[in-house]
């Protein structure tokens, strides 16, 4: 079982919480390489807040020529929570429907946030899955401030879990991290 763990991070957040999941899968055995989401471009915080407010905008990003995606059985994508859309992460969810995978490959996925709406986001994020073709069978978010305070260690873990039990049903157990 090969996993691809993709992540966009602006302010380290959703790194905090990909490199946990990462930390959790490899002690369950779990081969899990990672992708960081590389805009071609660097802008300041505003203006990336600026693009937010354009729903289903894509940005380009580095480096996705040399992902292989039909290597992988599942990938976990994580992103912030921004306005209306997060245009990098649109991007990959845009060239994963052009690129030809297998078709079973799974989709995870876990938001991190510190205003509100979390939940529509989340349904729009996986409805743009959904219209890629893709089945996504497992969501988390994680709220920022308990980012901070290091207080989501149990909700990565049931996340894991989850994973873990999607890609292999018989899956005995988690390892405590």
């Amino acid at each position: 079982m090969k996993v691809l763990l993709v992540y966009f991070s602006f302010t380290g957040n959703t790194e905090k919480v990909a490199f946990s999941i990462l930390e959790n899968l490899q002690k369950n055995g779990v081969n899990c390489e990672v992708f960081k989401i590389e805009p071609v471009l660097k802008f300041k915080y505003i203006f990336w807040l600026f693009l937010s407010f354009i729903p289903s905008l894509p940005f380009p990003i580095k480096n996705l020529k040399l992902l292989k995606i039909d290597n992988y059985e599942a990938i976990i994508l994580g992103t912030p929570k921004w306005t209306f859309n997060c245009p990098p992460v649109t991007y990959f969810i845009r060239f994963l429907k052009r690129v030809k995978f297998k078709s079973s490959i799974k989709i995870f996925f876990f938001l991190t946030y510190g205003g509100f709406g979390e939940d529509a986001y989340i349904k729009k994020l996986k409805r743009k899955f959904e219209k890629s073709g893709f089945t996504v069978y497992a969501v988390e978010k994680f709220r920022r401030s308990e980012i901070i305070k290091g207080a989501v260690g149990e909700r990565i873990q049931k996340f894991c879990l989850k994973i873990l039990t999607s890609i292999n049903p018989s899956y005995p157990h988690i390892s405590e991290t």
